[in-house]
């Protein structure tokens, strides 16, 4: 067993996992993974198989009984491109006597080792979900320290003791601060690499669409949702989401330009209701030892570039039914909110919002949320649920512009309804 992997674990790898502080130090360089990686197959045992337990202990917060694999080579890669993104972004780095190279060739290993993360099945794809869901969630506590002479922020840091020693009692003051990681500002080189993190977990775009980088095609996690109990998380993660109809426009929007490889047409923003709009989810306690600067510029952004490609229609029926699972899911749950529902002009998210006006055509592959024997909804259905269901799908018809519908009509229903079996 390395001693060095074994170091790595439990200061980044284990916390990152667990939720706690997780340490940065210097960057990892080549050299330093390959020496890592011709201990991979110790993982499994470090610490009495620690990372095993916590990995198992993470997934279990999404599927009661997921099959994980072991930790591998792409895994340990993973994990050591994460890490250089927050060394990358460490507050103490320009004290750091380095060339503008030397930084360039860490972002460029960084994106490398995040680029190697191909998973093959769902449980790989699970597995990649678990690091980078956690390094999305992470948060950094910083500390302010407040004086006659105003505030001094100390960025993922404890104030100096030397700060404190001599000054007089109450002239000074200290505050904690937890600020999301994610949403802060980076150093350029981590803002860069934002994106790359994303890629290389499809589960986690999937679950978290609307931080998924320009270009994501929902397609490449779309098969996972043949798995009956993750597409249960999916689809009540979406719905539970104050932001639910942002959400279904942001993953329908991203299907259609990955079909047609053209963007759909977004008017002018309009108003959103106060209950609509955005919020910025909870996160996770669990905040990084060394973070990024405050006043770092951020990145341009990456140009939008797609090709048409002929998807396999099983795939995209399996997301347009989870995503008219959502629309069922907020009327159970008497969230629909059909006064407000479709007061914004945002192009996907009216084709969201269409959705269930097409059952009709695509009820030959999808099915419907109810039955359609009417004996079955007396002998084991809500008749009011059956009720709500109708006047909402009446409200969408008579707010959503025919226009909308048609399109949808043209060029999403004739690649779902190619999954019917011949």
């Amino acid at each position: 067993m390395g001693k060095r992997l074994a170091e790595f674990v439990d200061g980044f790898v284990a916390p990152l996992l667990a939720g706690g502080d997780v340490a940065i130090g210097p960057p990892v360089r080549p050299a330093d993974f390959h020496e890592l990686l011709a201990d991979v197959h110790t993982l499994r045992h470090i610490h009495s198989g620690q990372v095993l337990a916590l990995r198992q202990a993470r997934a279990q917060q999404l599927l009661a009984d997921p099959g994980l694999p072991d930790p591998d080579g792409e895994e340990l890669a993973l994990w050591v491109g994460l890490y250089n993104v927050l060394a990358l972004d460490h507050p103490e780095r320009e004290r750091v006597w380095a060339r503008a190279v030397t930084w360039q060739r860490v972002e460029q290993a960084a994106r490398y080792w995040l680029q190697l993360s191909h998973p093959g099945n769902f449980e790989a794809a699970l597995v990649r979900h678990l690091s980078v869901g956690a390094f999305v969630d992470l948060v950094r506590h910083d500390q302010i320290l407040s004086g006659p002479d105003g505030e001094q922020r100390f960025v993922g840091q404890e104030v100096p003791r030397r700060r404190l020693r001599w000054a007089v009692p109450g002239a000074l003051s200290v505050r904690d601060e937890l600020v999301p990681w994610w949403t802060s500002n980076h150093a350029p080189e981590a803002e860069r690499l934002l994106h790359d993190v994303l890629w290389a977990s499809p589960v986690t775009c999937l679950l978290r669409p609307r931080q998924a980088p320009p270009g994501w095609n929902p397609l490449t996690a779309a098969a996972f949702l043949h798995e009956r109990a993750f597409a249960r998380v999916v689809c009540h993660g979406w719905a539970a989401s104050r932001s639910w109809i942002e959400i279904g426009g942001a993953v329908l929007g991203a299907l259609l330009f990955t079909l047609t490889g053209r963007p759909t047409q977004e008017p002018a923003a309009d108003l959103h209701p106060p209950d609509l709009r955005s919020t910025q989810a909870p996160r996770r306690r669990g905040s990084p030892a060394m973070a990024a600067p405050m006043a770092a510029p951020m990145a341009a952004p990456l140009a939008l570039q797609a090709t048409p490609i002929d998807a396999g229609p099983g795939d995209v029926a399996a997301l347009v039914g989870a995503l008219i699972h959502v629309h069922f899911l907020r009327v159970l749950e008497f969230g629909a909110r059909l006064g407000v529902a479709p007061s914004s002009r945002d192009r996907p998210v009216q084709m969201f919002l269409a959705l269930p006006l097409l059952l009709p055509a695509l009820a030959p592959v999808l099915g419907t949320p109810l039955p359609v024997d009417p004996e079955a909804l007396l002998a084991g259905f809500d008749t009011q649920v059956q009720r709500r269901w109708i006047e909402y799908v009446e409200h969408l018809g008579e707010l959503i512009p025919r226009t909308v519908v048609e399109n949808l009509l043209a060029t999403l229903v004739p690649r779902v309804v190619k999954a019917t079996p011949a």
